[in-house]
């Protein structure tokens, strides 16, 4: 009987740091773990790494109980990244020209070296253009670095923001669009869009869909208060006791869940 492997999600906010282990079984999702990791102040600010040997040593000891047959998902702040389309080349390109093509393209308007980032983009066909994420390579080179130092098994860094995107077919209709706080900023994602905003730019859900050009009636908040929208509704099978401040782990939640 083959053992199945652990999927977990971290997410390292300013904080602490939230993670969440989910195992398949029979097509279902079932939680193992979930653990809650204080961080010094000034380890993290405004999404960025500044103490990475802090970081390291918050998550020494709990890299060690991990079991050898886990993959992990990473969050990486939406904050640190920039969102672009670009029109796509009149010539068709292979898919490693593409990429190239891609990067130099958006280094050029940037004004920077093309080593000095990391790309993710899809081909919008509809529109004849690239939808274009990028983000700092030495902030990606953080993560893996994390990573290796604490040998995780790391499958994929994605933008906070997106891993709610997870949640949006769980929306009951006319609900299509998520959105979640922290102390300082919003994440919001629809089926196809997400991004973040500063508390500065919107102080309520109210203003927030306003700000975004999307109904409320059709958003919700991501959170465990009745009449929002439950994350952890989306685990199959449960295992209490619960954290009592179980909003906090919604993107740890949507990353392990993104690894079905």
């Amino acid at each position: 009987m083959a053992i199945s492997r652990w999927r977990i999600g971290l997410h390292i906010q300013q904080d602490g740091v939230y993670a969440i282990a989910l195992m398949q079984e029979k097509s279902r999702s079932v939680l193992r773990r979930w653990w809650q990791l204080p961080l010094e102040a000034g380890t993290i600010i405004d999404g960025q790494i500044r103490q990475p040997e802090r970081l390291y040593m918050a998550l020494q000891a709990w890299s060690k109980t991990l079991p050898r047959r886990h993959q992990i998902s990473i969050a990486f702040p939406a904050g640190r990244t920039l969102q672009k389309r670009l029109p796509r080349p009149a010539v068709r390109l292979g898919e490693s020209a593409q990429l190239q093509w891609v990067t130099n393209s958006l280094a050029r308007e940037l004004g920077i070296p093309a080593d000095d980032l990391r790309i993710d983009y899809t081909d919008d066909s509809v529109q004849r253009a690239y939808s274009v994420t990028a983000a700092q390579t030495s902030d990606v080179a953080a993560l893996m670095t994390l990573a290796d130092n604490l040998n995780l098994h790391l499958s994929a860094i994605t933008p906070d923001a997106c891993a709610l995107q997870r949640f949006i077919p769980l929306l009951v209709p006319p609900l299509r669009w998520l959105a979640w706080r922290d102390a300082c900023q919003w994440l919001w994602a629809t089926r196809s869009d997400w991004g973040r905003r500063a508390h500065e730019e919107a102080n309520t859900v109210d203003e927030l869909a306003q700000v975004l050009g999307l109904p409320l009636a059709e958003g919700s908040l991501c959170n465990v208060e009745p009449g929002s929208f439950d994350p952890w509704s989306a685990i199959a099978r449960l295992c209490p006791p619960l954290p009592e401040n179980g909003t906090a782990w919604a993107v740890a939640i949507g990353l392990a869940l993104g690894g079905e």
